[in-house]
Parts: structure tokens; sequence; C-alpha cells
């Protein structure tokens, strides 16, 4: 009979335990448990706490890991709700109706679609898991709070116009499974400072890091072949370029306005350097185009630039006005004719050039202190030759006197 008692009594001791199991705490008031209820006060055992924050919500997959598996984590409805908040079909996000400041994106995402989160101001770190292959374009457009976002190893594609205006962004680095910067992907990230480009990259789109005027350095990889059209313009801290072997063409635009670039490295590659390319670039003293260039425009209001060679084999010069402190410039006879305009070019005297007289007008400057010179002496302003008597035409160019 004593017997029976002592089996019905431990048999209530059970049930007792169990019914405490189950009167947890409510969801949203949870607090640090000692989940081992052998577990004294003073254990030196670690307790793990829940958190309802999403920046440290814990997945499921590290739970189902726990060494001791009496050890539960009660997780809140809040933190629950976090993955209702992404809409996903087919692995692909394709919107967001969360208001949270720390995102991380559900691990059965592995795209994440076109503009799911444009606009919004809120969003200051996103975490991206290894699985994730795709950003669509402008997915996270004028996010104008985002701070910090890894790019995970795996990451395949980035769409264009991915971060532009993300103003708050200082640093990125793409990974190196990512052969194409796309257009606009970065431009006016205001406040980036650091750019990692991967040496696998092959593009580097118009505009991909246009505006972003804090941007201090840039390594262009090896293996870039194609530079778009304003892909740096605006990056007003750059100090130095490299353009890599195999560029066939510095676009126009390419560099405008990039204020503190001093020297500029330009390869064998080169064909050709296209309007505006270094315009406004203020800060560059001297430039080395190589003999592989035909064509040379783009170096307007380059106000500290004092001298350029055009190389031999170059068929076409284009406008260099606003470079007030250019004093010489030499151009091979391959170059017949200028379109180049060089207004506002006070300082340029010193010109060598076989078809200079032919174009002598497009050399202000130049032009005014030889008219004055050779008027004086009576001579053709042209060619500095004498003129026929009767007919008032060079004895050298034939061109009447206008004067």
């Amino acid at each position: 009979m004593e017997q029976n008692k002592g089996e019905k009594k431990e048999r209530r001791i059970v049930k007792v335990r169990r019914a405490a199991v189950k009167s947890s705490p409510p969801a949203d008031s949870i607090e640090t448990q000692n989940l081992n209820p052998d577990m004294s006060a003073n254990s030196d055992t670690p307790v793990v706490q829940a958190k309802t924050d999403v920046e440290n919500n814990i997945p499921d997959t590290d739970v189902k890991k726990s060494p001791e598996p009496e050890k539960k984590i009660t997780v809140s409805e809040k933190t629950k709700s976090d993955k209702n908040k992404f809409e996903i079909v087919d692995g692909v996000i394709v919107k967001y109706n969360g208001d949270d400041e720390f995102i991380v994106i559900p691990s059965e995402a592995v795209k994440i679609g076109e503009n799911v989160f444009e606009g919004n101001t809120i969003i200051k770190k996103v975490t991206l898991h290894d699985n994730v292959t795709v950003i669509g374009a402008s997915a996270f457009r004028n996010c104008k709070s985002l701070v910090s976002i890894n790019l995970p190893k795996g990451l395949a594609a980035i769409g264009g116009w991915c971060f532009r205006g993300c103003e708050m962004l200082k640093e990125i680095e793409v990974p190196d499974t990512v052969l194409v910067i796309d257009e606009c992907t970065f431009a006016e990230c205001f406040n980036l400072q650091k750019a990692i480009i991967p040496y696998k990259i092959t593009e580097i789109r118009a505009f991909a890091f246009s505006g972003c005027k804090n941007l201090e350095e840039i390594e262009i990889p090896a293996t870039v072949r194609l530079i778009g059209k304003y892909a740096f313009a605006g990056c007003e801290k750059i100090k130095t370029v490299e353009i890599p072997e195999g560029v066939k063409q510095i676009e126009e635009h390419q560099f405008d306005g990039c204020l503190n670039l001093e020297s500029v490295t330009i390869p064998q590659t080169v064909k050709g350097i296209s309007v505006y390319a270094f315009n406004n670039c203020v800060s560059l003293k001297n430039v080395d185009l190589p003999s592989s260039v035909l064509s040379v425009d783009g170096f307007t209001g380059c106000s500290s630039l004092k001298a350029i060679v055009i190389p031999n084999y170059a068929t076409a010069i284009g406008d260099f006005s606003g470079c007030v402190n250019l004093e010489s410039i030499k151009i091979p006879p391959t170059v017949k004719s200028a379109d180049a305009v060089f207004n506002n070019c006070p300082k340029l005297k010193n010109i060598s050039w076989t078809h200079l007289n032919d174009n002598i007008k497009k050399f202000p400057a130049y032009y005014e202190d030889v008219m004055t010179s050779r008027k004086s002496e009576n001579k053709c302003v042209y060619c500095g030759g004498d003129f026929k008597l009767l007919t008032k035409t060079c004895k050298n160019c034939g061109k009447k006197k206008d004067y």
C-alpha cells in the first residue's frame, strides 16, 4: 500500500513539471529564463536569451544545432512574423511590407526583385544570405538611410540603378562572382568612400559611380574592357586613375568633374578620347597620350594643364577651351584640320603644327599676337609672307591681304 502511494506521488510530480513547461510566459513579454530546471541560479552554464529585435533574430537552423537538446528558445510572435513581411514567389522577393531598420533577408530567397525596397528611407542595414544570387534593378534605389549591406560570395548579378541615391552608404565590396557593374548601380552614393571591384569584372557601365563625390580611390581591374560614359563623373576626390590594357575608348564625360584628379595613365590599346572625357579636371597637370590614340578630345576646362603632345598618328583633335594655363601644344602633320577651339587659352602661344597657318584662327591668343606682329610688318597674317605689290596677294599662300 505504501509503495502504491509513492508511485502516485511520483506521478503527480511528473504532471506538475509538465504543467510548468506548458505555462511559459506570453510571447511578447519574454525574459531570460533558466531553461534547465536542474540548474542553479549561479550556474556557469551560459543562458540563452531570446530577443525580439530583427537584427538579433536567431534562425531556426541555429536552434536545431543546440548542443543541449533539453534547452529550448522561445521566439516571440513579433520575431516569427518578420518573414511574413516578405512576399516571396518562387524564391524571388517581390515585396516588403515591414518598417524595420535592420533587415535579414529570409534564407529561402534566392533573388531580390526589382524595386522591392526602392524609396525606403527607414532601412539602415541589410544582411543577405549566401544563397542570394541576383539583386534586381533599382532594388535599393534611394534608400537614403542605408549605411551597410553585405554582398554575398555567390552573387552573380546586380541590376542597374540598384543602389543609386543610397546617400549614407560608406563602403561596398563587390564579390568576384559578379562580372559587370551595371549602369547607375552606385550613382549618387554621396558618402561612398571605398569601393572594392573584383578582378574578374569586365565592364563598368555608364554612370556606374557618377556623383560619388567622397570616393577617394578607385582601382579599375586589369580585366575591364569597357568603361561607360559618365562612369566616374563627379568623383571629386579621386587623385589617380589607371586605365587598364584592353580598353579601346575613353568615353564622353567619363571623368568629368573629377576635381582632384592629378594623373591618368592611358594604355596603348586606347584609340580615342571622346568629348568632355576629362572636362573640368582642374588638377590635371600632365597627360601622356600613347601613340595608339587617333582622336583627341575631352580636355576642356583643364585649367592646370600646361602642355600636351598629340600622338604622331592622330588625325583629329577636339576642344581645349578653358585650358587657361596651357602654354604649348604639339600637333602632328597627320592632323590637317582642327575641330578644336582654343578659346580662353590666353597663354597658348607655343604651337608646333605643319598646318597651323590654315587653322590659325582656332588659336585666338596666338592669332591675336601674330596678327598684331605681322600687320605691323605688312606681312600676310596667315603665313608671314610678303604681298605682291599690284594684286596684294601673298607670294607664299596666295591669300589676299584683308587688313
